[in-house]
This record gives structure tokens, C-alpha cells and sequence, in this order.
């Protein structure tokens, strides 16, 4: 009898790990992804306007950065980065 018990609840067991598993596998991503746009749905325009100041910024230093060592390492591409900047900033 005890033996029949021990089975069962094996087989019994085994499912329920893998659906626990399966779980914290594929539920936690998606669960990030689903905060991570319920906390943009819920930001005020105002605060979106700002990240995306900062992340403006933080690309035209990555920008500067980038032409200042293009310009150490060959300077008659100078005017054409200028000419670039003046088209687009």
C-alpha cells in the first residue's frame, strides 16, 4: 500500500515541478516586459520627454566623442563632419 502511495505521488510530483518550472522560466520574462510597458503606459508625458532628453544627450556625447577622435585620426574629414552637423542639428 505504501508503495502504490510513494508511486502516485511521484508521478503526481513530477508534473506539478515541471509546471512550476516552465513557469519561473517563461512567465518571469514576460512578466518583466509587461511592468516594463505598464510603467511607460503610466509615466506623464512630461517624464517620457525627459528620458528621451537624456538619452538625446547621452547620444550626442557618444556623437562628439566619436567625431573628436575621427578628427585626431584624419583631419580632412572635418568639413565633412561639419557639414553633416549643420544639416542636421
Amino acid at each position: 500500500m505504501l508503495q502504490t502511495l510513494g508511486t502516485i505521488a511521484l508521478f503526481l510530483i513530477c508534473p506539478l515541478m515541471m509546471v512550476f518550472m516552465m513557469r519561473g522560466m517563461h512567465g518571469g520574462h514576460s512578466d518583466h516586459k509587461m511592468r516594463g510597458q505598464a510603467k511607460l503606459k503610466c509615466r506623464s508625458p512630461q517624464e517620457k520627454l525627459a528620458a528621451l532628453r537624456g538619452q538625446l544627450d547621452d547620444l550626442q556625447a557618444q556623437y562628439d566623442h566619436l567625431e573628436h577622435t575621427m578628427h585626431a585620426e584624419t583631419s580632412p574629414t572635418s568639413a565633412a563632419v561639419d557639414r553633416y552637423r549643420e544639416k542636421h542639428f
